[in-house]
């Protein structure tokens, strides 16, 4: 028996490691796809609540028929982050609709 544990260790050491490795690299794969999931809720989430806010302030300042500068700045701050979140073209008219508003009451 001591023989055949001298000759084959390096083997069975091996497999050892090799094993361990296996189940560490599932368990950071899972990890991984769990927050990948998470990041995509929150990126949706976000996106969702961008566009809603863009499309209400843009119909706010189209219907006072004027956008005070900060505000349109503010917008388009949005507006920016929105479309670096993958936002499509579905507000821009909204956007540039006023965009082309006076800053000030008329």
């Amino acid at each position: 028996m001591p023989e055949w544990i001298s000759k084959y260790w390096v083997e069975w050491a091996f497999g050892l490691v090799i094993a361990g490795l296996t189940f560490v690299v599932r368990k950071l794969n899972i990890r991984i796809r769990k927050e990948q999931e998470e990041n995509k809720a929150l990126r949706d989430g976000m996106k969702s609540l961008l566009m809603r806010q863009i499309q209400m302030d843009c119909e706010q300042a189209v219907s006072d028929g004027y956008c005070a500068l900060d505000k349109k700045k503010t917008i388009d701050t949005m507006y920016n982050a929105y479309h670096a979140l993958g936002g499509n073209g579905a507000i821009t008219k909204l956007r540039n609709d006023m965009m082309e508003l006076p800053t000030q009451k008329l």
